[in-house]
């Protein structure tokens, strides 16, 4: 969408960098998984906490009644969003969406009771507590006094998970999966086959599609109610409709005066941002009569007997259905986010239109990017031609491919879309349907899948060739053209094979930022200290300068008693023989420990193996103040944090450029006087629960100077409890399974500078600045062992690697 004089209108009434520090050089967007709160939204709730005195609703002090009145006005607030009054909708606050679709799942009646002479309250207590004998008199033919029918649960293929999930507690006849070929036509799936007989009937259908960003049509609505719709000819009974907006709402105006779906589900975090974990389920007053309540709890009955098997609900919707004390805190918060919505935003329509603006800009031009033998680079996942913003949220799907039309896989682009700071979304998004559907999956592929080991939230990206999910790109009121320019040019840099490559960095701040994520790569890796040489491990005194690329006299001494008889001094003639016809010719050339994972080499000539790996190799790791570890892709400055082993003195030092050096114990437990006790801590490595213990306050303090943020800590892994290698064949002789330290999935990674030499030599052919040093690829590889000799990439086929009396398996 262009402005009249042709210039893309997509300017922010706010100044970003204000209102979203924390985005800095960050490129998000993600922003269907969850959009950005502001500065300003999260400074008016904190303000708003520190004026008032909030007690629990379920109180009568004056506190707890100002509670009452602040979470009444935001009720009041969430209808006036979707332009509807409490005469007609009532707002049920959940945990989420999921929430609120888990509980139209456990309450909705489809059963429809003919009773003629009975009492009906009678039946809905018989229904409730036991549904055995519902089915008994509903199986007697001979009953005439009432019977209990059962309708029809029907959903669309392009669905949330959770939505999937309520078929398995619902108490339907019939449940069926329809997939929409044409306009308003459907293939039927039957997930369950029954006897559907004049029961409450219920259709699930999104919005918008989360996947794709697929806006479904409203009108579907009131044709379900009219029973119009081609698949609901074989059950003619009473329809309802359940609107999952979660992803909707988030860009999208949703007008309940104009369309009055019986039920609406959303989450309030994807519209923006803050506070999670609340969400509501929007109910149509004259459908709340078929939410049959089961469990009660704290808050939600008039009156309950704890004897006798009786209770009364309360009278209003809101109050039946949520149980227990409601996040009365998260739910003032609402407040201020939809303060931000109009304040910053300037309101949903203005929203949608920024949005739609943005995510068409980067539709068009990656539908226009082709491979110089002109293969499109992107397959590109969307219903229509992204014209019409009726019709198609800010959501781009797609796969990336290669100039002979194979895949790339997405956990590839996640990973080098981390390198230039872009946050996107991978993999299937929750929303198998969708995935089956573009990516043309049968069942019976899923299931193979499955078997091969994919399961959902992985990275297996490909198998067979044939990828098991797609990337995601998702666009919020806070994106801007800029965002979208970003993500071309990181595709076109990394996946486009083509010498004329567009140029989207139009403005001063995109060319920038590009040359500024460039820069900060390339200066940390070819920094020259971030090796740090020794001639042993043992010297007290440690050399600041590279040594040269030569040969070194080296070996691998292990610490097992059946190798004790290798030689602890270098020999000249040390060899690398190998499992394969390959001459004898190999040397090793470099032997490097990363003590602190993530930060820079420190090499040595000889070096101790024990069970993990080469001793004090990734024994250390560096966490932020949330307890996450941190990496050289989101720290680029941990490459010049170099780290050196005293074990004269038994100690770690860290040193980085023009500041002191810090020294920690190489056993955490024998820290001296004054030093803060240590305390045990958990973390994350490639899925991994680590344990560790935390190596104190004077270390954390220097880390958070050098990085510029606070709270970080230097945690050592405690060797009591190591991890184990997932890589290579299974077994279940687990004595034999290689334990890990904190690298990433084996023991050593071992590198052929000839290897390396023909990867320079391919790049300085294909960049404009051949200068490429040899030594800085190879410092990027973060090797243990760097080999000399033989030919390129004949390592591939390495089976066994024997140095000296050491024999090691390649995995």
């Amino acid at each position: 969408m262009m402005a009249k004089d042709g210039l893309i209108n997509s300017s922010l009434n706010f100044d970003r960098v204000v209102e979203f520090p924390q985005l800095k050089e960050s490129v998000y967007v993600d922003h269907a998984g969850t959009t950005l709160y502001s500065k300003s939204q999260i400074e008016a709730h904190h303000k708003e906490l520190l004026s008032n005195l909030y007690g629990n609703p379920h109180s009568r002090s004056q506190s707890s009644q100002l509670t009452t009145d602040a979470i009444d006005q935001i009720r009041y607030r969430v209808l006036q969003l979707f332009n509807t009054t409490s005469d007609e909708y009532t707002v049920i606050f959940t945990s989420g969406c999921t929430g609120a679709l888990k509980l139209v799942a456990e309450s909705f009646d489809f059963y429809t009771e003919n009773n003629c002479h009975g009492n009906k309250n009678e039946i809905i207590r018989i229904e409730k507590c036991d549904k055995e004998k519902v089915d008994e008199v509903v199986d007697d033919p001979g009953n005439h006094e009432f019977k209990v029918k059962s309708g029809c649960f029907a959903y669309l293929l392009d669905n949330h998970t959770s939505v999937q999930g309520m078929r398995e507690i619902v108490n339907a006849g019939d449940i069926l999966c329809v997939e929409e070929t044409t306009d308003d036509n459907f293939k039927i799936h039957y997930v369950k086959k029954g006897k559907s007989e004049d029961g409450n009937s219920l259709f699930v259908y999104p919005a918008q599609s989360n996947y794709c960003g697929r806006k479904y049509p409203m009108k579907w609505i009131n044709k379900i109610h009219q029973g119009q719709l081609p698949f609901q000819r074989s059950f003619p009974w009473r329809w309802f409709v359940v609107l999952d907006a979660a992803s909707y709402v988030s860009t999208s105006h949703l007008d309940l005066s104009l369309n009055k779906p019986d039920f609406v589900s959303l989450s309030f975090y994807k519209i923006f941002g803050f506070p999670t974990g609340i969400g509501a389920l929007l109910v149509k007053n004259e459908s709340a009569d078929v939410l049959k309540k089961t469990y009660f709890g704290g808050g939600t009955v008039g009156v309950s007997s704890p004897t006798e098997c009786t209770h009364i609900n309360r009278s209003s919707l809101s109050d039946r259905f949520e149980d227990g004390t409601v996040p009365f805190l998260d739910i003032i918060a609402l407040r201020h986010g939809l303060d931000s919505l109009k304040n910053l935003g300037g309101g949903m329509k203005s929203i949608s239109r920024h949005t739609f603006i943005v995510a068409q800009y980067f539709h068009h031009y990656l539908q226009s990017l082709h491979h110089g033998n002109s293969q499109q680079v992107a397959d590109i996942y969307c219903h229509g031609d992204f014209s019409d913003p009726s019709k198609q949220g800010p959501i781009v799907n797609f796969n990336l491919k290669r100039p002979d039309g194979s895949y790339i896989g997405f956990a590839e682009v996640d990973k080098m879309a981390q390198l230039y700071n872009i946050h996107l979304r991978t993999g299937c998004f929750c929303n198998i349907g969708a995935c089956q559907k573009y990516l043309q999956l049968t069942a019976e592929q899923i299931k193979d899948n499955f078997e091969a080991g994919h399961v959902c939230g992985d990275d297996r990206d490909l198998i067979n060739g044939k990828p098991t999910g797609s990337v995601r790109i998702s666009f919020g009121y806070m994106s801007t053209i800029e965002d979208a320019q970003h993500c071309l040019t990181f595709i076109c840099d990394c996946f486009m094979e083509n010498k004329n490559k567009p140029n989207f960095a139009q403005d001063v701040q995109s060319k920038q930022y590009k040359c500024d994520v460039n820069k900060t790569l390339d200066s940390v890796i070819t920094e020259k200290q971030s090796y740090v040489p020794a001639d042993c491990l043992s010297s007290s005194v440690q050399s600041n300068e590279k040594q040269d690329n030569v040969p070194c006299d080296l070996t691998l001494c292990s610490n097992k008693a059946s190798d004790q008889k290798t030689d602890s001094h270098c020999t000249k003639d040390l060899q690398l023989v190998l499992k394969a016809s390959s001459p004898p010719n190999h040397i090793v050339t470099n032997i490097c420990l990363y003590p602190v994972k993530s930060c820079g080499a420190f090499e040595v000539r000889d070096c101790e193996i024990c069970d993990t790996g080469l001793k004090f190799d990734r024994e250390w790791m560096i966490i932020s103040e949330s307890g996450v570890t941190v990496s050289q892709k989101r720290e680029p400055k941990l490459c010049l944090i170099k780290p050196q082993i005293d074990l004269v003195r038994k100690c770690l030092i860290l040193r980085y450029p023009d500041m002191c050096s810090v020294t920690v114990p190489l056993d955490s437990s024998d820290q001296g006087q004054g030093q803060q006790s240590i305390l045990p801590c958990v973390g994350k490595v490639c899925g991994d629960r680590v344990n560790g213990v935390d190596c104190g306050d004077t270390v954390g303090q220097w880390i958070s100077e050098v990085l510029d943020k606070q709270g970080c800590r230097l945690i050592q892994q405690d060797r009591t409890r190591s991890r184990k290698c997932k890589l290579g064949k299974t077994t279940d002789d687990t004595e034999n399974i290689s334990k890990l330290s904190l690298a990433n999935e084996s023991q050593y990674l071992l590198i052929c500078r000839q290897s390396v030499g023909d990867l320079q030599h391919r790049i300085q052919q294909n960049e404009e600045n051949p200068n490429f040093e040899l030594e800085n690829l190879l410092n990027r590889f973060r090797a243990n062992v760097v080999i000399g000799g033989g030919l390129a990439f004949e390592e591939d086929g390495w089976a066994t690697v024997k140095i000296g009396n050491n024999k090691f398996v390649v995995i």
